[in-house]
């Protein structure tokens, strides 16, 4: 396997770990807070997933803002 844009590959490979991490870290948070509380509820601890999609926006954005402005500078102002 060859990798055509390093730049990607990093980027994909950091948006998988966000979500990996996501899926691992919110039961185990909702387990730890229910535990802490002595009774079911819902905190912010179910708001891992969310907090784990604005991660993965703002990655998305800043790498498509510096592709754009890579393209950019290679052919000229437009």
């Amino acid at each position: 396997m060859r990798i055509r844009n390093k730049k990607k590959f990093i980027i994909r490979t950091i948006e998988t770990l966000i979500i990996l991490t996501t899926i691992i870290l919110t039961p185990i948070a909702i387990i730890y807070a229910n535990k802490i509380r002595g009774h079911t509820a819902y905190g912010g601890e179910w708001l891992i997933p969310i907090f784990g999609l604005i991660l993965i926006l703002i990655i998305e954005t800043i790498y498509e803002e510096s592709e754009e402005k890579k393209g950019k500078s290679k052919h000229g102002k437009r």
